[in-house]
């Protein structure tokens, strides 16, 4: 059998094959993610040939990357409607009204400032503890599998940018809970997808993009940004890296519905350590040799942050009420204390993929009944 990424010819491809299997049955999983995106890379695709081995290749898969089949806002729908039978990232933000209760979780961006507490709690949170979650997905015929998290996302300028006041009157792009406290420094929040921030920038009608380091290298920002405030400003732990669409969930044996969970812990983890947190640190090094300045985010910065993060909750859970979730207080209280938990975990397993993935199966993956999704 053989895992086909297919992209659009201006973004160049990656594959991964195993041997061909006559009998399997083929299905399409489309991202708008590049074809050289961590999510792919070291998530997807990996993940998919691992899956052929373990049904002995009952099940092919092609991948459409690039936004061949839907952008980034169209993914969920995509997905619900089988232009795909499977796909990702769906970013929460992008489907603020399909996904409400989601997007709760969603805005607490700034619960912990490791990636892997973060990817663990969001797992653990959307599969075991929030029914509203689960619910949402459900009305949108799609079942929920691997989510992951980003680093964290720094602001990335064209003009110096040394402390939080320096950010006054710039056009920041930015998404979700974030925006607030973007605004409260000062700066004007600006939405949109950090592709067509890239060529805001370029064109000088935007000043800066809120985002992990990565984006230096994966929007082709190393040219175009040139100062760099590091600071902890959020994660974004909860896109889902796999969803699939419920009636073709429904087609899948037995076995091979037990086989896509029993590999999705390596799929969070893969994404997360093995992907944005390897590149973050490959892209920090090349930022110093490329001449990027990057100053570290001051005391006062950091208590700016502590005090937005703790007015967070009641303001995200007023706004949740005001879009129709119900007992938001509840989602936000479980989910907290998951990051509590998986802080402690974190603190025993480092950041060491597999030991991460063996967590994720032990508090998590393991408690799931396939036939019950």
């Amino acid at each position: 059998m053989r895992i086909r990424v297919i992209c659009l010819l201006a973004a160049g491809c990656v594959a991964a094959s195993v041997a061909t299997a006559s009998s399997a049955a083929e299905y399409v999983y489309g991202s708008w993610s590049g074809p050289n995106n961590a999510v792919l890379t070291q998530g997807v695709v990996p993940y998919f040939a691992a899956l052929e081995k373990d049904t002995q290749g009952s099940m092919q898969w092609k991948v459409l990357a690039g936004g061949q089949l839907f952008g980034g806002p169209a993914t969920l729908a995509g997905i619900r409607d089988r232009i795909a039978d499977a796909g990702g990232p769906i970013i929460p933000a992008f489907t603020r009204k399909a996904l409400r209760a989601v997007n709760v979780v969603y805005d607490l961006v700034n619960a912990s400032e490791s990636p892997v507490v973060m990817a663990g709690a969001v797992a653990e949170t959307f599969h075991l503890g929030c029914p509203q979650c689960q619910a949402d997905y459900k009305k949108n015929n799609v079942v929920f599998i691997a989510n992951y998290s980003t680093t964290r996302f720094n602001m990335l300028c064209r003009d110096p940018i040394a402390k939080l006041a320096d950010a006054k009157g710039r056009k920041m792009r930015v998404v979700g809970a974030l925006g607030r406290f973007v605004k409260s420094v000062g700066a004007v929040p600006v939405g949109g997808s950090p592709a067509a921030a890239v060529e805001a920038l370029q064109r000088g009608s935007m000043d800066c993009v809120v985002g992990p380091f990565e984006w230096l290298k994966g929007y082709g920002l190393f040219d175009i940004t040139k100062h760099v405030l590091d600071a902890p400003l959020a994660l974004q732990p909860t896109p889902a890296s796999l969803v699939i669409n419920r009636d073709v969930w429904r087609q899948f044996s037995k076995a091979e519905r037990a086989a896509l969970i029993r590999r999705a812990p390596s799929l969070v983890a893969g994404v997360t350590i093995r992907g944005y947190m390897a590149e973050d640190t490959e892209v920090r090094a090349e930022a110093a040799k490329r001449g990027i300045t990057v100053t570290e985010a001051s005391a006062e910065a950091r208590q700016a942050l502590e005090s937005h993060k703790a007015a967070e909750p009641k303001v995200i859970a007023q706004s949740a009420k005001a879009e129709g979730v119900e007992d938001p207080e509840v989602i936000i209280s479980t989910f907290l204390a998951n990051v509590a938990k998986w802080e402690k975990i974190h603190a025993r397993i480092g950041d060491d993929p597999e030991a991460f993935a063996g967590a994720l199966w032990d508090e998590v993956f393991s408690k799931l009944d396939p036939e019950k999704m």
